[in-house]
């Protein structure tokens, strides 16, 4: 569903705003957004999710910075 959240944050959000997800889950919406020049808040209470929430964030923050030496 990341092509979802990508058309969501296109219309309703400007690089280097400020998107939170009060319940991030795996980090869906954070990875996108790091992903399309966005910080990113999010709050997870199950601690399994926030693991791969951080896991996914971390991903996305490699992804962005291989993406700028190659562009």
């Amino acid at each position: 569903q990341l092509d979802v959240i990508e058309r969501a944050l296109m219309l309703w959000s400007n690089e280097r705003d400020v998107v939170l997800s009060p319940f991030m889950g795996i980090g869906s919406e954070g990875y996108v957004s790091i992903k399309e020049n966005r910080k990113f808040i999010g709050i997870e209470l199950k601690e399994s999710y926030f693991n791969v929430a951080v896991n996914n964030l971390k991903l996305a923050e490699q992804e962005k910075g291989n993406e700028l030496l190659f562009d």
